[in-house]
Parts: structure tokens; C-alpha cells; sequence
């Protein structure tokens, strides 16, 4: 009798961590979304910066990547403390190609092409040139962040309705 209590404890343990990791599933990838255009935005945010010190202040590539990268408050802020000290070892271009390929993001791969595009230019043109191509790439993260809120305004309440319901079916064919 005590046996077979312990089975129907440890059965129904099993069924809620089922329950909850489906669910946590459905709400990770739901957050993906959210986080994609968060990183997006920051992203422009930084490259408005960045326009800007080269613009004004005539700073190093390097210096500028650093500052950004002192307050390490999000991940975005954090790649570019990898490309500072990556542009001490290779070129400019290629450091911020690698980096932003290899960063752990949210951003998708057509997102990271547009960054990348950018990569190919900064410090290898005079300011003017850097200038309007951190624009040009201003102009294409509106596009990727408007696609990213339709995205996530689309799939992220899905997700976390399809994680709950993918839950409560398993439990539900396990009983």
C-alpha cells in the first residue's frame, strides 16, 4: 500500500515538472522576442554614440568601443568590450564582424548581417563615410526593429499559450 502511494507521489511530481518545464520552455522562447527588439533598439542606441563621438571628438574606434563598454549594464555593452580589446590584435572591420557573429543574442542572423555590413567600413573610410554608413544602418535596424515588434506582437503570446498548452496535454496523456 505504501508502494504504491510513493509511485502515485512520485507520478504526480513528475507530471507538474513536466507541466512547468513546458511551460518554461514556452516562456523562454516568448522572451526571445521581447529581448530581440530590446536588443535592437540598443543597438541603434550605440551607433547613434558612436556616430556621434566620431562626428565630434575624432576618438579612436577603440577608445569609443571602450566607453560603451564601461557600464556593462547589457549584453549589447558587452560586445563592444570584446571588440575593444580584439581591435588591439586585428583590424576594426574584422573584429566587429566576429564579434557581432559570435555574440550569445537574441538578434536574429538577417539582423546580424545588417550590423556586419557596417563592420566593413568603420575605420576604413574618412569620418563623412563612416558617418552616413552608421545612418544607412540606423535606417535598416528601424526596418528590423518594426519586423521584430510585428514578431513579437505576433508569435510571443503564442509561445507562452503554446508552452502551457503542450503541458497540460502531456500531463493530461500521461494520467
Amino acid at each position: 500500500m505504501s508502494r504504491v502511494i510513493n509511485m502515485e507521489i512520485i507520478k504526480f511530481i513528475l507530471l507538474i515538472a513536466i507541466f512547468f518545464a513546458s511551460t518554461g520552455i514556452g516562456l523562454t522562447i516568448s522572451k526571445m522576442f521581447e529581448n530581440r527588439v530590446a536588443e535592437l533598439k540598443e543597438f541603434k542606441n550605440i551607433l547613434n554614440i558612436i556616430k556621434t563621438k566620431i562626428k565630434f571628438t575624432y576618438e579612436p574606434l577603440g577608445d569609443i568601443f571602450e566607453q560603451i563598454a564601461q557600464k556593462q549594464e547589457t549584453n549589447i555593452e558587452k560586445i563592444f568590450g570584446k571588440m575593444a580589446v580584439q581591435i588591439q590584435f586585428i583590424k576594426v572591420n574584422d573584429a566587429w564582424c566576429q564579434t557581432i557573429q559570435n555574440a550569445d543574442i537574441s538578434i536574429n542572423q538577417e539582423d546580424k548581417d545588417i550590423l556586419k555590413k557596417l563592420g566593413k567600413l568603420l575605420g576604413q573610410t574618412d569620418v563623412e563615410g563612416q558617418v552616413s554608413e552608421i545612418e544607412v544602418t540606423e535606417q535598416f535596424l528601424d526596418m528590423q526593429i518594426s519586423k521584430a515588434e510585428e514578431d513579437k506582437k505576433k508569435n510571443q503570446k503564442m509561445y507562452k499559450t503554446l508552452g502551457i498548452v503542450a503541458g497540460l496535454v502531456i500531463v493530461i496523456i500521461l494520467i
